[in-house]
């Protein structure tokens, strides 16, 4: 599952892949993140990651997903909450910025 995020838009991209979760960032759209992240309602910039609305994500996914989908995000929000990477009160889920060039976004 990856969040990708252009100058003009905020998508899901490979909704049934519950086994990654990354956001890839498009250089273009860098300086206006937030912006984007809040006009989509899809998250919000924490220091060097996002957090991702997990609403926004099943929103994302309604009509898109196989059989057996909640039960794969349930697990893989179990297995973020385990390494911290689910927010206390369950919303939102932490990714990591890439550039989509394949770069983490700080290089």
């Amino acid at each position: 599952m990856q969040v990708r995020v252009s100058p003009g838009s905020v998508a899901l991209d490979e909704p049934d892949d519950c086994s990654s979760f990354k956001l890839l960032l498009a250089k273009e759209a860098r300086t206006n993140l937030p912006a984007l992240l809040q006009t989509a309602s899809a998250g919000k910039l924490d220091h060097e990651d996002v957090l991702v609305s997990v609403d926004w994500i099943r929103s994302e996914c309604t009509g898109r997903i196989g059989m057996g989908w909640n039960y794969r995000f349930a697990n893989m929000l179990v297995y973020a909450a385990g390494k911290g990477w689910l927010s206390d009160d369950g919303t939102h889920v932490r990714a990591h910025i890439e550039t989509d060039s394949g770069e983490p976004a700080d290089s």
